[in-house]
């Protein structure tokens, strides 16, 4: 496992998340050097209260010590409060910051990477902003502080006696050595834990997203061996980074328990070869107890470290998605509707279509394909999520190209099946068309037989909707869909086969009043209806346009 991980990679990426927060770790640093000096002020004042008592006795002397150790307290719990408030202003600004990268990143990924529900699951990594939103704080706090405690206590005692230096050297060389020799499988097996959990939220979004596909036999059968699988998946890798985080923590507990005894023994001697005062004595078992405390500890810390490793590997997978080239600087939409294919080639495989063709402003079309794939790539080129081959499509007189990317797709809108964001139906057919009223909205229900489905409904236009139009029927749902296309009022309309499902008489009505507005539309069919719309455009290597005469279905003429 260890090999197929580049940590300095890994280590790299966790320092570029954490750099624009640089400020906030700056200031805690900061306030943290302050309180580490200050917290020596305790055995300090120790010291000098022992050596008062035993050589002058003087209490006005000892109210002079208590009142400074007082005030040298208080500037302590200030510089603490201070620190704490700036992480807690840190943890806000990292989640804004990242939530917002996440929201941005996924947004402008490129259609594909997306599209049939492909890598859905990987916005569940939003959840690693809450490992570094609560890591960091008490790394920065307690980690750091315990850091510079023992740093200072160490440094300081090893100014009482040459044999305190060593005896400080060669703890401080154990505990690089543990380090050294357990870290690397740590932030390798932490990275590994983290790989399980997300499998884990990802099978489960499996079962929840295809829920009826788990009531028959062998498929809660295979349901719970894949359960069992990611489990064991979990919990082996979880056993792994426990080898090394308990193997850690076991071996700081045996320096804390072998420090402060030997400590003990040291500074007995030394007191007895009058070689250390009672007093000084006295300081350093204070101030080395802290130390050996945090020795103890010092494994909780790591774990927090190595925690962010796995958080790091997981985020950078949404902050590193693919982004598709948006034209953010390319024309305006100038009201003009009419679809022009110039040369246009769509390929898949060793398939192809060649469109060359004008269709006119405001006009009706229906699309006949011989291919799946032909209706699916001409959707995705007109949203430009693809480019054509060869050749290019004109909207109103201007290349696809030559507009913004959001306004054409803002302008262009496709009546399908694909999943929408849970909200009421009044909210979902504002999302484009904010200013609409309700007496607009009931007009357009009327001409696409709607208005039963609305009656049906309990909550009316206030009926909360999921991704897939629940409470409404797929066929009402793809009415609504229509209804929020035609009130956004966009240049073009691509309703797809699927509105082939609507029964013929109801499909009759509403194709006539698509007739009447002002707008052009293209519906992919395989029944197409000659008394209505202008003409029918056929896919294939060498497309055509069949224009419809209503006055005589015998004078069909090709372009």
């Amino acid at each position: 496992m260890a090999a197929t991980k580049d940590l300095r990679r890994t280590k790299t990426l966790l320092f570029d998340i954490l750099r624009p927060e640089a400020g906030f770790f700056q200031l805690a640093i900061g306030y943290g050097l302050m309180i580490g000096l200050l917290t020596l002020a305790v055995p300090f004042a120790v010291q000098t209260l022992i050596n008062t008592v035993v050589y002058t006795a003087s209490i006005s002397a000892v109210l002079v010590i208590s009142g400074i150790l007082f005030c040298t307290l208080l500037l302590y719990g200030l510089f603490s409060a201070l620190r704490t408030r700036v992480m807690e202003y840190y943890e806000r600004r990292i989640y804004s910051r990242l939530t917002a990268d996440l929201v941005l990143k996924t947004i402008q990924a490129p259609h594909q990477f997306f599209e049939g529900r492909k890598n859905t699951t990987i916005t569940h990594r939003y959840f690693e902003v809450m490992t570094f939103q609560k890591n960091m704080p008490s790394l920065m706090v307690d980690g750091f502080a315990l850091l510079l405690q023992m740093l200072v206590g160490l440094t300081l005692v090893s100014f009482y006696h040459p044999f305190l230096f060593a005896f400080n050297v060669i703890i401080v060389i154990m505990m690089y050595l543990i380090w050294r020799t357990l870290s690397t499988q740590a932030k390798t097996t932490a990275i590994d834990l983290s790989d399980s959990k997300y499998a884990t939220a990802k099978w489960l979004s499996d079962i929840s997203s295809a829920h009826v596909f788990f009531k028959s036999r062998r498929h809660i059968e295979h349901a719970a061996d894949k359960t069992e699988s990611v489990i064991n998946r979990y919990v082996s890798c979880h056993s792994d980074h426990f080898t090394f985080t308990f193997s850690q923590t076991v071996l700081f507990l045996i320096i804390y328990a072998l420090a402060n005894s030997a400590l003990l023994g040291l500074g007995g001697i030394l007191v007895v070869q009058e070689q250390l005062s009672v007093g000084q004595l006295v300081a350093a078992e204070l101030i080395m107890s802290a130390v050996f405390l945090g020795i103890s500890r010092f494994s909780v810390y790591l774990n927090l470290y190595y925690e962010l490793y796995g958080a790091a590997e997981k985020l950078n997978a949404v902050l590193s998605l693919p982004q598709e080239e948006v034209h953010s600087s390319g024309q305006k939409l100038n009201g003009h509707n009419a679809l022009s294919f110039q040369q246009t080639v769509l390929t898949q495989a060793d398939e192809s279509v060649l469109l060359d063709m004008a269709l006119k402003e405001n006009g009706k079309y229906f699309v006949i394909t011989s291919q799946a794939w032909q209706q699916r790539k001409l959707m995705t080129v007109l949203k430009r999520y693809e480019s054509p081959d060869t050749g290019w499509i004109e909207l109103g007189g201007l290349s696809l190209s030559d507009y913004q990317t959001s306004d054409l797709r803002q302008a262009i809108a496709m009546v399908d099946r694909s999943l929408i964001i849970e909200c009421s139906i009044l909210e979902y057919l504002r999302l484009d068309a904010s200013d609409i009223s309700e007496k607009e909205i009931y007009e357009v229900f009327r001409h696409l037989q709607l208005q039963s489905t609305l009656k049906r409904l309990e909550d009316g236009l206030q009926t909360q909707l999921s991704q897939l139009g629940h409470p409404l029927q797929p066929m009402e749902f793809l009415l609504l869909k229509t209804a929020a296309a035609i009130l956004s009022k966009p240049g073009v309309i691509v309703l797809n086969q699927h509105f082939d499902a609507i029964p013929e008489a109801i499909r009759g009505i509403i194709l006539r009043y698509l007739d009447t507005l002002p707008v052009t539309v293209l519906y992919f069919t395989s029944n197409p209806d000659r008394t209505v719309f202008d003409g029918t455009v056929v896919l294939s290597e060498d497309s055509s346009l069949i224009t419809h005469l209503p006055e005589s279905s015998q004078g069909d003429s090709h372009e």
